[in-house]
């Protein structure tokens, strides 16, 4: 059994409300009270080795866990308690090994599980989602957009192994058969939201739009069946060329069969081209590897390596589910603009539809997720070569190059638009050039599609790509002497074109996701937002043993058997981008435009430093039990480690067109002043109490 009980603070940034009324102070403050986020987990676990005879071992094991975390679901700097939910998961694994020793050369390895994982999340409220426009971002209230949800996924795997040694040659070949049963439940915008333009207007309870979704009668709606199946043979030969030089050479074939989206929307089909019902069938899916160690001395102090290898990675059920639902006729919604409007359809906050109205309001036209017909199965290409050397006995030190080079990578794509127009715009004393997306007019908020019966076409394509070079220096000291430790720097770049395999959610979160301009994949490639380009662990050991400096036995029992230990991190900031919170291009989404001019990811915060530490007490019971007495303290100095950054240089846009003088003006001077500034932390000093008793 392991019990984990964590609770974190999610500090909800104060509101601006400046010189405004005591009233809206009293409705504001008192729903964005700083809160806790608990992630609690209990996890049981039974193991069952079993000598079934000489040649046969059987391994059982069976694991449950339980994990619940608290207001979980979202969190944030402008995400109210109200905004969040909780995390929930329940899964269950029994799984086994069958080894078996056929001849002295020849050894069978059967495996199989047996899981499900069941994994919904609850909302905190009823009321629908609620965004007001801060200067800085919307501030959330209400219940998520995507809430409640579930995924729950029932697997059932089986691999076999055979080994057989002959010579100098180590042959292994193997099938891998996996079987998942998959549950999805996403109803996004179904309870409503409703957007502000300020806090006065939110007070005032005058909203500026209102949107709202709701499940077609006789279809799914929301939920879906995306099942996987997985089929996966290899061959791989490890060969000991030289006594100098080992050589590691194999093939692997991989094959995913997608369940097909079970509906064809023939006018869409008829209008595009693009068929709902698309199955994406990649069968070509072979990865080669091959490796080497090359001992320079033959005494196996001073070691090269190298290898290289394709690896494929699997299309996200998260991405099927979507366009198992997203063809356009199971779901359907509505949109208000303006506040007479919302108020003529009998809306008054926090009040939402039942069902979609007969008469007023816009029926968005549907968005549609479809697979393009050249979807490919992302893979990465993998490569290093390295040197070690030992410097004395039980120390080395070594130098690696590491190159990972993803290609096919998926994305979410919205080729529904007209090819952009440059435009000038004006902000805080500049003047920008833009590309901005063709509407009706100048003014027009939302752009011109090319097959005007459709909002967004997302096209689930393969077409992102990311590179990684790093070079890692290693410094390894083994356990002697009651001390060990592990050093190392490393050297890196990582960079893509901004690929994603969970954009599937329109006007939420996951827009954030998607390339600024989506007729210009280029545009975004620049540092990954997981580029950081130093990173330096220390990761010492020292047991301190039996205290010898007393004759005294108590105490010498009360200073023995201790053990500290401690992790060490330096590290770069992360990346980020200067925005606009606004759509300045015009393509629909307001969450993914960048200052004109900018680079994407040519920001970042400062560098991370982290000390972290263990206290162990050991006391042994006879031979065959111990009892651990462990502190651990996390980020023990609470440096202020920035997580997260005020993006926003201009918080707005605006576009007029007086008497034909057409004007784009980026707005909101006050977001500039913030930009930069922290509005999220990474852990702050935490510290926890661990016993374990082995026997």
């Amino acid at each position: 059994y392991d019990g984990q009980r964590q609770d974190l603070p999610n500090v909800v940034e104060p509101p601006n409300l400046g010189a405004q009324s005591s009233a809206i102070q009293n409705l504001i403050r008192p729903r964005l009270n700083a809160y806790q986020i608990s992630r609690n987990q209990d996890v049981f676990f039974v193991k069952s080795d079993i000598l079934v005879n000489s040649s046969n071992q059987l391994s059982l094991r069976f694991n449950r866990q339980n994990f619940t975390g608290v207001n979980n679901e979202f969190t944030g700097a402008l995400a109210s308690e109200e905004h969040s939910g909780d995390s929930l998961a329940r899964t269950t694994t029994f799984s086994g090994t069958l080894a078996s020793t056929i001849t002295p050369s020849v050894v069978n390895e059967f495996r199989f599980q047996f899981a499900r994982d069941a994994e919904p999340g609850t909302a905190n409220s009823e009321l629908p989602e609620t965004q007001i426009q801060t200067g800085n971002g919307f501030l959330l209230l209400g219940r998520n957009n995507f809430s409640p949800r579930e995924t729950t996924i029932r697997r059932a795997q089986v691999i076999n192994n055979l080994s057989y040694v002959r010579g100098q040659h180590n042959f292994k070949t193997g099938v891998d058969i996996n079987y998942d049963n998959i549950f999805n439940f996403f109803p996004g915008f179904f309870s409503g939201q409703y957007t502000f333009n300020s806090y006065a207007d939110f007070a005032s309870n005058t909203p500026s739009a209102f949107t709202q979704r709701f499940a077609l009668p006789g279809t799914s709606g929301a939920s879906s069946d995306p099942n996987s199946r997985d089929y996966a043979v290899f061959f791989q030969d490890d060969w000991r060329a030289t006594p100098k030089l080992t050589l590691n050479l194999g093939v692997r074939y991989d094959y995913q069969k997608l369940a097909a989206p079970p509906v064809r929307n023939e006018p869409f089909l008829a209008a595009t081209g693009l068929d709902t019902s698309t199955q994406p069938k990649d069968g070509n899916n072979f990865a080669p590897r091959a490796g080497f160690a090359y001992d320079v001395r033959g005494d196996g102090k001073t070691v090269v390596r190298g290898g290289y290898g394709i690896f494929y990675g699997r299309t996200t059920a998260i991405m099927l589910g979507t366009a198992h639902t997203g063809n356009g006729i199971q779901t359907t919604g509505v949109n208000f603009t303006g506040a007479t409007a919302i108020a003529n359809a009998g809306l008054v906050y926090p009040n939402t539809l039942a069902a979609p109205p007969s008469t007023g309001g816009t029926t968005p036209t549907p968005d549609i997720f479809v697979f393009a017909e050249d979807y490919a199965q992302p893979y990465v290409q993998q490569a290093r070569l390295g040197f070690e050397h030992e410097l004395f006995k039980n120390t080395s030190v070594s130098v690696t190059y590491l190159f990972f080079k993803g290609v096919h990578l998926s994305r979410t794509r919205d080729i529904n638009l007209r090819a952009p127009e440059q435009v000038t715009a004006t902000g805080a004393g500049q003047t920008f050039t833009v590309e901005r997306f063709p509407g009706v007019s100048f003014t027009a908020a939302a752009p011109r599609r090319l097959f005007p019966a459709y909002g967004r076409i997302n096209l689930f394509e393969s077409t992102a790509n990311s590179r990684y070079d790093g070079l890692a220096f290693q410094a390894q000291r083994r356990f002697s002497r009651g001390f060990q430790f592990l050093a190392s720097y490393t050297y890196s770049k990582a960079k893509d074109d901004k690929p994603d395999q969970t954009a599937v959610v329109p006007g939420g979160g996951d827009d954030a996701k998607i390339v600024q301009n989506q007729l210009n994949l280029r545009d975004d490639y620049a540092a990954a937002d997981s580029d950081l380009r130093h990173r330096f662990v220390f990761s010492p050991v020292y047991e301190f043993g039996k205290f010898t400096r007393s004759d005294n036995r108590v105490l010498g029992a009360l200073l023995s058997g201790y053990t500290l230990s401690s992790i060490v991190q330096l590290q770069s900031g992360f990346a980020f981008s200067q925005t606009v919170g606004a759509d300045l291009n015009r393509d629909g989404n307001a969450r993914n435009d960048r200052v004109p001019g900018t680079r994407r990811n040519g920001f970042y915060t400062p560098s991370t430093y982290q000390f972290d530490a263990r206290l162990t007490r050991t006391i042994s019971f006879g031979e065959s039990a111990r009892l651990r007495l462990i502190l651990e303290g996390f980020n023990l100095f609470n440096r202020a480690n920035v997580a997260a950054v005020n993006t926003n240089f201009f918080a707005g846009r605006t576009a007029t067109d007086v008497g034909g003088v057409q004007t784009l003006t980026l707005t909101s001077p006050a977001a500039a002043a913030a930009f930069g500034l922290p509005r999220a932390f990474l852990t702050p000093r935490e510290l926890q109490l661990a016993i374990k008793f082995d026997f």
